[in-house]
């Protein structure tokens, strides 16, 4: 399912992530911190969340039409 808006997630394992929709053919952009021990990733701010929105609305408008020529992507599971 392709989200609406950028936003900041948490994982059921602790991981954080941030996810930006492209507005075309469902692809999103999705970062994120592992939390791995001893050190405890800390969750996106919303500045963060902003500044990613902002670098794919940027990309969208370099990319044009192009986005709407790629496939999707097969969906794997990180275990």
């Amino acid at each position: 399912m392709t989200p609406l808006r950028a936003r900041a997630l948490t994982g059921a394992d602790g991981s954080h992530y941030a996810v930006a929709p492209f507005g075309r053919a469902g692809l999103v952009l999705v970062v994120a911190r592992d939390h791995t021990e001893p050190l405890t990733a800390a969750a996106f701010h919303s500045t963060e969340v902003d500044r990613l929105a902002q670098l794919v609305r940027a990309s969208a408008v370099i990319l044009g039409d192009r986005l709407d020529l790629v496939g999707a992507p097969p969906v794997t599971t990180v275990t």
